[in-house]
């Protein structure tokens, strides 16, 4: 029979936590990784290497065979080892503020003072924890379009230096396809900027439909949007340009009621050797104005520079 425990695990504000375990060598054992674990835990605002150095120092004084970190709120779920047939779960509350919920995995079941020294640790975590989740937050909203939740023009330039960086030091293959809108203003000007940002979230989730895990999409701004494809030439862009394509006309858009016709241009360029962040989206954009003067809702390719 495998053993599930559930326990909520709080701590105010103001920093006060559970008491260590009680026996004294168990507890200056539990107190000493308490203390090593807050000075790692400072090191870092990423929720996942948070979770990861946590999992380290615990299992220093609770053996155990994974972790899962959940946070519905967040979008947030981290699994760091692998799960076994007993389990202790913990909700973790700060003041007012539900911080998700901690489980631990083992084989064999978690004894008494294991699992007080393992709420003790997590009192522990709490802090660190929460400013991860706010610096989170932070970032999001600064990298992220409020109309279509996409990433924005700032994560795309940042993500540009990176991934050319990346291609050109590794020799790998890079492609942007920058694609817009066909007749934007129309569609606001006929039916107001409600439909217009509709419209927008639309497109965008069509093009994410088409697209691998491991690519981007962006805002670029206006009706403008930016696909990033990693280890990808010039055809295999176009495929992706021409399934975004395909996907966004074929597709109702039915906004506030209203049946819009949606279509998109699109211009695609493949990075070249020694060509920097500017040349190459100077070169998706040339396609892109290609693709509007052959009539619009077609793709074309960039030449080489």
């Amino acid at each position: 029979m495998s053993l599930s425990l559930f326990k909520q695990v709080e701590a105010d504000p103001a920093g006060s936590h559970v008491s260590a375990p009680a026996s004294l060598q168990a507890g200056r054992t539990v107190r000493e990784a308490a203390v090593a674990l807050l000075s790692a835990l400072q090191t870092t605002l990423e929720v996942e290497r948070l979770l990861g150095l946590f999992g380290e120092h615990l299992r220093q004084v609770v053996p155990h065979d994974g972790l899962v970190y959940l946070n519905e709120a967040e979008g947030l779920s981290v699994r760091l080892g692998h799960q076994a047939r007993h389990s202790a779960s913990y909700r973790l509350t700060l003041g007012t503020h539900d911080l998700g919920e901690l489980t631990l995995h083992r084989a064999r079941r978690f004894a008494e003072d294991e699992l007080a020294a393992a709420e003790y640790l997590a009192c522990h975590l709490m802090h660190p924890l929460r400013n991860a989740l706010l610096y989170r937050q932070a970032m999001r909203s600064a990298y992220e379009d409020p109309v279509t939740g996409i990433h924005n023009r700032a994560a795309l330039e940042r993500a540009m230096r990176r991934e050319v960086d990346l291609a050109h030091r590794h020799g790998t293959r890079l492609t942007v396809v920058l694609f817009d809108i066909d007749h934007f203003k129309t569609v606001n000007d006929q039916y107001g900027h409600l439909h217009g940002d509709c419209v927008l979230r639309f497109v965008a989730q069509q093009a994410a439909g088409c697209m691998r895990a491991t690519d981007m999409l962006f805002r670029y701004g206006g009706e403008e949007f930016v696909a990033l494809l990693s280890s990808t030439g010039a055809a295999g862009g176009a495929r992706v340009a021409t399934r975004i394509r395909r996907a966004i006309e074929d597709t109702p858009c039915v906004c506030g009621g209203a049946r819009v016709q949606v279509t998109v241009s699109l211009g695609v360029a493949e990075l070249q050797e020694g060509e920097d962040v500017d040349s190459l989206l100077a070169r998706a954009d040339a396609a892109l104005y290609q693709a509007k003067r052959a009539g619009r809702n077609c793709v074309r390719i960039a030449t080489a520079g």
